[in-house]
């Protein structure tokens, strides 16, 4: 059972900080789930390979509860959104990147019943930002936006949005707009808001998809934005199949059938093949991106393959070459083909893994739910580089994130900077 506490104080929290050379502005910022790119892929290069609780550490700052989302970094700070009073309060909070200190915390107040499972804490979803807002997705408590010194800028109300595992997806940024998903239960809906004035600019209901709170069906992945030629699309992972939709309309391009009723894992994409994958013992299905012009239902024309498989899927997946990588949810990350969907290896880890696998500097990078972090080399067989673990029985269902050299890795008690320190 995961631990959860409202006991938590606000004003004990522990900073070990380091001497350290930060400037306001930094190589690469991370600034929405996955990175500012939202597939894991990670361009700059330098981060380091090997630390624990007390080795290449930064600093650490106590977290006042558990918690699931990632977080995001700006120049000098960093977001990261916690549920206290057992989700009656939902917070972002803002750290300074060099020492860890806490800035600000903002919270909105939710009192109605709001059930989520216990491995799944209020407030899952990471915030995103362009550099001057912060957006924050609450499910039932609503989307709220703030700037950078923690003054609220607008806030929406889009109803109630109940499940018994409560709700994960992160909002993503595209141009001026915001996109919301809210899923699962008996009311889903895309709704994209201008992210200055908070105002609706389209909103779509997906009647298709709902289902009772208490029904074992929906999504919880992430919207993908995918440039596909002159057109962009947003990818969506749904019951039933794969959905490309216009992110300034809203409007459903194409689908692609064969994916089962439970989905968490983000699309991913290749050069020339997409990647979806199921949750709870459903199917993974691969498929050829279609032209910018196409639209419709395309499985018979376009679907290269699909893989009926036990594997219960979570975290998202990276491709490298002709290879995807995805960790299942009890800790089997498994190697396969892109073009056919076929296994190449399986390795289990001796814990559940619920995150998702990053690529920096060549290397694959995973958080298992013990806080240990595996790092391989990818490639036809399992090659583990080095495993980092914190402190003893640590928990930690987040992803890492990558950011001019540094790591940032929430576990349920803390966050971390990690960063290779000179002896």
């Amino acid at each position: 059972m995961v631990f959860r506490s409202r006991f938590w104080s606000w004003s004990v929290f522990a900073v070990v900080a380091v001497s350290f050379d930060l400037s306001v502005s930094f190589a690469d910022d991370w600034t929405e789930w996955r990175g500012s790119k939202g597939d894991g892929l990670v361009g700059e290069t330098g981060f380091p390979i090997e630390w624990s609780a007390d080795k290449n550490i930064l600093w650490q700052t106590e977290l006042p509860a558990p918690g699931n989302s990632s977080p995001i970094v700006y120049g000098d700070r960093l977001f990261l959104t916690c549920a206290i009073d057992d989700g009656k309060e939902r917070l972002l909070i803002s750290f300074d990147r060099s020492s860890g200190r806490i800035l600000w915390k903002r919270s909105k107040t939710y009192t109605q019943d709001d059930p989520t499972h216990a491995t799944n804490p209020w407030c899952a979803a990471t915030p995103a930002t362009d550099g001057e807002r912060v957006f924050v997705w609450n499910g039932s408590a609503g989307a709220t936006a703030y700037d950078f010194e923690g003054n609220e800028l607008w806030h929406r109300d889009f109803g109630v949005f109940i499940h018994q595992w409560g709700h994960a997806s992160s909002p993503r940024i595209y141009k001026d707009l915001v996109i919301y998903f809210g899923s699962p239960g008996p009311r889903v809906i895309l709704t994209a808001l201008n992210k200055i004035t908070g105002k609706t600019v389209w909103e779509r209901l997906l009647d298709n998809v709902t289902s009772p709170p208490e029904e074992l069906y929906g999504s919880f992945a992430t919207p993908f934005v995918w440039q596909n030629g002159s057109r962009a699309e947003l990818l969506l992972p749904l019951p039933g199949y794969l959905a490309s939709f216009h992110p300034e309309t809203g409007e459903e391009l194409w689908r692609c059938d064969g994916l089962g009723d439970l989905t968490y894992s983000d699309a991913i994409v290749g050069d020339d093949v997409i990647l979806a994958f199921s949750g709870f013992r459903g199917p993974a299905i691969g498929l050829r991106p279609p032209g910018p012009k196409e639209t419709g239902n395309l499985t018979e024309s376009h679907r290269l393959w699909i893989n009926s498989t036990a594997v219960q899927r979570v975290g998202t997946g990276v491709i490298v070459g002709d290879h995807f990588y995805l960790c299942g949810r009890k800790g089997e990350i498994q190697c396969g083909s892109i073009y056919t969907g076929e296994v190449v290896w399986t390795h289990k880890l001796r814990q559940q893994a619920w995150s998702s696998i990053c690529l920096a500097d060549g290397r694959l990078y995973l958080t298992d739910q013990e806080s240990v972090t595996h790092i391989l080399n990818p490639g036809n067989n399992f090659e583990l580089l080095r495993q980092n673990a914190m402190r003893p029985k640590e928990r930690s269902n987040s992803t890492l994130v990558f950011s001019n050299g540094q790591l940032f890795l929430r576990t349920y008690d803390r966050l971390y900077a990690i960063a290779t320190v000179p002896e």
